[in-house]
């Protein structure tokens, strides 16, 4: 299914944990060469690590997705090294703080908002002069369920995300016809440090999440790098401005 990423230059935001680094890991595995960018130093390390236990060419930079210059510095970064990327995925986000829309703070509302939506938009931004310019390219941008559906207690989350949906089917036919694919994935709950600050002050929250999912489980990383591979792929050539839910058919109920 990922063959078709073999030799191509795949970049990654949110790289140094969970989906961002399953998506870098199962690319590198697929016969990538992988620039990673994370603001957390020492797990994008890790990340360039585990890279390299399975051969995949890497290179790394710091990067806060808040700002364009580290943006376009990570770009640059992985052109020196391997060339433009063939493939972005768009994936850097954060919650943010479960809290009543009308005791959240501006500031952190805002916060969600620059990370989740603008650092998706300054990825794709930087990423489109090449891809056009070369007639070809994919990106992918991690949205979420809470992109297709509401969720209570987290609403600059579900508007960060619904705005990423919003962005990426308008960039898709933007630049359609230039040879380019714009997908968002939109996993739904997953094994990850997310999670783990929801579910610790919430006891009981995993065990029922798994009894709301038709699947009965709560979704790894991998599950969602699976996914995401796909729709990068050539096996996706035909497919742009989709928003692929990868929930285990929560939102089918």
């Amino acid at each position: 299914m990922s063959s078709s990423l073999a030799g191509r230059t795949v970049l990654v935001t949110g790289a140094a944990s969970g989906i961002g680094r399953a998506i870098a890991l199962a690319a590198g595995r697929a016969g990538a060469k992988l620039i990673v960018g994370d603001i957390a130093a020492a797990g994008l390390a890790d990340t360039v690590a585990l890279l390299a236990e399975v051969g995949a060419p890497a290179v790394s930079a710091p990067c806060d997705v808040r700002r364009q210059a580290d943006l376009d510095a990570l770009f640059a970064t992985g052109a020196a090294a391997f060339g433009d990327p063939q493939v972005v995925f768009a994936n850097a986000g954060i919650l943010g703080t479960p809290v009543e829309v009308w005791d959240c703070p501006e500031a952190a509302f805002a916060q969600v908002i620059d990370i989740n939506l603008m650092g998706a938009f300054r990825t794709i931004k930087a990423a489109l002069p090449a891809m056009v310019a070369r007639g070809s390219g994919v990106i992918v941008a991690t949205a979420s369920v809470a992109g297709l559906i509401g969720a209570p207690g987290l609403a600059a989350y579900v508007a960060s995300k619904h705005a990423v949906v919003g962005l990426v089917k308008s960039t898709a036919l933007n630049v359609a016809a230039r040879g380019v694919r714009v997908n968002a994935l939109c996993p739904g709950m997953v094994d990850t440090a997310m999670l783990d600050a929801l579910a610790s002050d919430q006891p009981g929250l995993r065990e029922a999440l798994m009894a709301m999912n038709p699947m009965k489980r709560i979704a790894t990383p991998e599950d969602i790098a699976g996914a995401a591979l796909w729709l990068a792929s050539d096996q996706a050539g035909f497919v742009t401005g989709h928003c692929l839910a990868v929930d285990g058919g929560f939102i089918a109920q």
